[in-house]
């Protein structure tokens, strides 16, 4: 099932058979002989779908790809039938399945490592036509530039932002997004980040999980190194916000949630935006937070940081409505209890901003697919 929980109101204006159409790129075959190259498939994979991502495709992650691997108990770097990559499609509910192989073959020239063929299909997941088919071919060394020739071709996009990327450093990258623990990924993404400091992607994912180990000062350097041009921008400006307010930065988290909110409003980004506004005293805070609880009426989270900005401004009844609607969700939320005690006695003032700082509440997740699916299925027709 495609997730567009952060836009739940999607549901009641469209049939599920009227989501916008998906795609799923499936790591490419290694048909060499040298399973030390096996990581190449998942850089060919990784470069289609951030050019397919930069034209406002919506794509089907690797987490959610690897998630139905599982499920089908297949393993990786095995070779898969064209069967078998249909059936994924489908667990994904995709409607196009890009996939193919690779080879090497010797090169005449002793500084080289040898020429990589590529070979791509696009199929319509629906009706089983294939939509395109396309070769190309490079020396290993320029493998960055002939992926992204490729990924072009299949999205008919501008070159791809990892084009320059040296060797090394992109095989360090992908390894690192293939490790199976946070350790091993760190080792790899600084190794890449060391080969090619200016490496947009690494410095998104390596910024990505310096944050989930809670290193938010060098999480916000590495995240703050994400181009605009790169696919990730717009989360890594998300997850910026997110560690600069744990740093007690707020305008800077303010400002990287505003820049997100300009593009993608989505109800995460605007609670989290609304929150940082609230910390710095800022009157826009409680509009922000209306706007965050307007796209989904039912979150308990919404509730609590608007019903915290309706007391901060002194309007006890409204505030107290709010914190009953978290208690709904969780009758066991202890703060929510508190708060309403305090709405109840409005006597007893207003309480001191300093008393209510730690309370808010984040959204941690960022689900962009859901407002690109928004907008496809609310994009104009062509005739």
């Amino acid at each position: 099932m495609r997730r567009i929980s952060a836009l739940v109101f999607l549901t009641a204006a469209f049939s599920f058979s009227a989501l916008a159409e998906t795609w799923l790129v499936i790591p490419f075959a290694n048909q060499t002989s040298k399973p030390t190259l096996d990581w190449i498939g998942e850089s060919i994979a990784e470069s289609i779908s951030e050019s397919l991502v930069r034209r406002n495709f919506i794509l089907i992650d690797r987490e959610q790809r690897k998630e139905a691997e599982t499920r089908l108990a297949l393993r990786a770097n095995t070779p898969w039938t064209r069967g078998t990559m249909l059936k994924i499609a489908e667990v994904l509910d995709a409607d196009h399945l890009v996939f193919g192989i690779y080879d090497l073959a010797a090169s005449s020239e002793t500084t080289s490592l040898g020429t990589l063929k590529l070979n791509a299909e696009v199929i319509n997941v629906r009706d089983l036509n294939r939509e395109g088919k396309f070769e190309d071919r490079s020396s290993l060394e320029d493998l960055a530039s002939l992926q992204s020739r490729l990924a072009n071709r299949i999205a008919k996009t501008q070159p791809a932002g990892n084009a320059g990327v040296r060797l090394d450093a992109l095989e360090n990258y992908v390894r690192g997004l293939l490790a199976s623990t946070p350790e091993a990924q760190e080792r790899f993404f600084q190794q890449s980040l060391k080969l090619e400091p200016r490496y947009s992607q690494a410095s998104f994912q390596y910024g990505r999980l310096l944050l989930n180990r809670g290193n938010n000062p060098s999480a916000a350097l590495q995240l703050d190194k994400v181009q605009p041009e790169d696919p990730h921008y717009l989360e890594a400006n998300f997850l910026l916000g997110l560690a600069r307010f744990r740093l007690k930065e707020f305008k800077g988290a303010e400002a990287a949630f505003a820049r997100v909110n300009r593009e993608v409003p989505l109800g995460e980004v605007l609670n989290n935006l609304g929150v940082t506004q609230l910390r710095l005293v800022m009157p826009e805070a409680v509009e922000t937070l209306r706007q965050a609880l307007e796209g989904d009426s039912k979150d308990p989270i919404y509730h609590f940081n608007f019903g915290l900005a309706l007391l901060l401004r002194g309007a006890f009844a409204e505030a107290a409505d709010q914190f009953r609607a978290a208690l709904e969700s969780n009758p066991d939320d202890q703060d929510a209890t508190k708060l309403l005690g305090r709405c109840l006695r409005p006597k007893s003032g207003i309480p001191p901003r300093e008393d209510l700082y730690g309370s808010e509440r984040l959204k941690l997740e960022y689900e962009e697919s859901a407002w690109r699916q928004l907008k496809a299925l609310t994009a104009p027709t062509k005739k």
